[in-house]
């Protein structure tokens, strides 16, 4: 019995979606992730005085750290590709502008460049110790 050329294309129509559902959710589940850890990194962030850049201690570098460790271990778990992580960071960051402004201040764009490429550098590392 052969499948009619329009009913294969349903099938296929329909395990796409399911597919592109299942990504939608798992890239939520990174969204969800990247925005709690960074949310908990800036608010062990202190807040500049009247908008003044000031340099971030140790601590505050750390929380960033640990948040980006954590994004990067669920983006291992989920086996999502670089792309998709980079892109949920800055989905999440987009998400916690109102957080940003209260305790970042004029650090806003040098976090994140930072978050960045800690996170190329944490989600490489990680992969080729997983490989060893």
């Amino acid at each position: 019995m052969s499948v009619m050329p329009e009913e294969s294309r349903r099938q296929d129509a329909m395990h796409g979606a399911s597919l592109h559902g299942t990504r939608v959710a798992v890239n939520q589940r990174l969204l969800n992730v990247a925005e709690r850890e960074l949310e908990r990194a800036l608010l062990e962030q202190m807040r500049p005085s009247m908008g003044m850049y000031v340099y971030p201690s140790q601590a505050e570098d750390a929380a960033f750290e640990r948040a980006v460790r954590q994004i990067c271990g669920e983006a291992h778990r989920l086996d999502l590709p670089a792309e998709a992580l980079l892109v949920g960071i800055k989905q999440a960051w987009s998400q916690l502008a109102p957080v940003r402004a209260r305790h970042l201040g004029d650090r806003d764009g040098d976090v994140l460049r930072r978050v960045v490429t800690t996170s190329i550098e944490i989600f490489f590392e990680s992969r080729a110790s997983d490989r060893a």
